[in-house]
This record gives C-alpha cells, sequence and structure tokens, in this order.
C-alpha cells in the first residue's frame, strides 16, 4: 500500500469516528437549542475558523471562476439540504436510527453510478442492494411497526434523514466527477453558503445560546465540520468512491454505544433486524467490488 493511499485510509478512518459520535452529540445539543440556530452557529464558528486559512488558499490556488457554480452546488448539497435535513430529522427520531439510514449511502451510491455515470450492476449487487434497501426501509417504518406513541413523529424524521442522505449521495458522486475541485476550498465555500441559507431560518427563531449547548456547537464545528469534512474529501481525491464509501459502515459502531449511554437509547428488535440486512446487505456488495477491483489490477 503506498504512503499516499494509508494517508487516504487514516482520513477516512478519522472521518468515521467524528461523523459516527455526531448523531448523539447532535441529538443531545438538541435538547438546548434549536435545530436552526444550532446549524447557524456551527456554520458560524465553522467559518471564522478557517477564514484566515480560506484567504491565504484562495490567493494561493486562484480557481477558475467557471468552476464557481460548481463550487456553490457542491457546497448546498453538503452543508445546508444534508445536515439541514440530518438535524431536523434526528429532532424527531433516534440517534441510533440516524445512524443505520446514514450507512446505506455506499449502496445509493452504486445505484448513482449505474444510472448517472452507467456503471454495471451484477445480480450479487443487485443482491445487496435489495437487502440493504429492505433493511433501510424497515428501519424508517419501524416506529409505526412497533406501535410507539412517537411513531408519526418518528417516521418523519427518518424519511428527513433517508432524504438528508440522498443529497451526501449526490455530492460524493459529483465530487469524484469533479477532482480538479480543491477540497479545502469546497470545505469552506460549504460553510458559507449553510449561513446564507440557514439565516433567514434563524432570525425568525430569535432563540439565545443555552450554555449546556456550547460544547455540542463546537465538536460539530470544529471536528465535524472542518477536520471530517476535509478528511473526506481529501480520502475521496485518493481512492475509489466504492472503496471510500467502506469506512462509512464503521460510524455505527461508535455510534450506537454512545446514543445508549448518553440518551438512553434502547436496541429494538425491529432496528436490530434492519441494522442486520442493511449490514449484510452492504457486505454482499463490497465483496463483489473488491473481487472486480483485484481482478482489475491483474488484468483478468
Amino acid at each position: 500500500m503506498s504512503r499516499e493511499r494509508k494517508y487516504a485510509c487514516l482520513a477516512l478512518l478519522a472521518t468515521s469516528i467524528i461523523w459516527g459520535i455526531a448523531p448523539p452529540v447532535i441529538k443531545y445539543t438538541l435538547r438546548f437549542i434549536s435545530p436552526f440556530s444550532f446549524l447557524f452557529y456551527r456554520f458560524l464558528a465553522a467559518t471564522i475558523m478557517v477564514f484566515i486559512p480560506f484567504m491565504l488558499r484562495l490567493k494561493k490556488i486562484k480557481p477558475d471562476l467557471s468552476d464557481l457554480p460548481i463550487y456553490l452546488f457542491l457546497g448546498f448539497l453538503c452543508a445546508p439540504l444534508n445536515l439541514g435535513l440530518l438535524f431536523l430529522g434526528i429532532q424527531k427520531t433516534t440517534a441510533i436510527s440516524a445512524s443505520m439510514i446514514s450507512i446505506v449511502s455506499p449502496i445509493l451510491i452504486i445505484l448513482g453510478g449505474a444510472v448517472f455515470l452507467k456503471e454495471q450492476i451484477t445480480k450479487k449487487e443487485k443482491t445487496g442492494i435489495f437487502l440493504a434497501l429492505s433493511g433501510t426501509v424497515l428501519t424508517i417504518v419501524q416506529p409505526l411497526l412497533e406501535t410507539k406513541p412517537s411513531a408519526n413523529l418518528n417516521l418523519e424524521g427518518n424519511f428527513l434523514i433517508f432524504l438528508g442522505t440522498l443529497a451526501w449521495v449526490v455530492f460524493t458522486l459529483l465530487t469524484k466527477k469533479h477532482q480538479k475541485i480543491d477540497p479545502f476550498l469546497l470545505t469552506c465555500f460549504s460553510y458559507l453558503i449553510g449561513i446564507i441559507f440557514i439565516f433567514p431560518f434563524f432570525a425568525l427563531e430569535k432563540t439565545t445560546i443555552n450554555p449546556l449547548a456550547i460544547p455540542g456547537i463546537i465538536y460539530m464545528a470544529l471536528f465535524s465540520s472542518v477536520f471530517a469534512y476535509f478528511f473526506y474529501v481529501f480520502g475521496l481525491s485518493k481512492m475509489e468512491v466504492s472503496e471510500a464509501s467502506v469506512f462509512t459502515y464503521l460510524q455505527p459502531v461508535f455510534a450506537i454505544p454512545i446514543s445508549i449511554l448518553l440518551l438512553k437509547e434502547k436496541l429494538t428488535p425491529f432496528l436490530i433486524i434492519g441494522a442486520v440486512l442493511i449490514i449484510f446487505g452492504l457486505i454482499v456488495c463490497e465483496t463483489r467490488s473488491k473481487n472486480q477491483a483485484l481482478k482489475q489490477e491483474a488484468g483478468l
């Protein structure tokens, strides 16, 4: 394994840890602050942190103005759209459900590659996709199956998180397609766009910061917004999309224990069944992807 590839793997592993912890951190912090206020302060803090490096980087590489539309569109996908839906969804459902729904993104990336990039899907991949999507549907609708008092609210939250995951899938595919896009500039642009889009909703809420929300805001601004986004885009630029997506599977490993300990959430039977279907489907697809990659490297 080359040094560059090792760095990419480490970057993606760090991303999985940071984002794996994020759902319970978001859920806990939303006890003390509204979603749009949380997002606004997160983007504002992140923008302040990266402003000077952003200006220095902008002066150094001088990106082509023709690339500005793709910077703006990618920034919109990964900041206000993806995160806005995620925060609104987590407020209405559990952090465990949010984590399980989010890890289906590699399957959606395979589907996106087939639809938009004309990539072929094998029978084995179709089986894996069917299993993973079945588990996702079960996870989304499990509040209704368990007849919980908050079933409708949880269902709405799960659906919002799924829509946010779709936005992230589009972001991933486009980022890989436009490899000349600078990862750091893209990260910074996403925060600026996030502030612009979230500010009207933030202004309408007219809320003040509860001191108990500050640790969560700092974590999401510094680690999840700055470090993780940069690590993810860097790793994606050095590896295939399907390979980079494997690291997404690790996120529930960190999310579930923390959700149980911090939020007192529980793993219900339907959540467990949904998780098994999702993970098994991902393994089926990934086994095929690795075998195909090895054959290509061997010239077969």
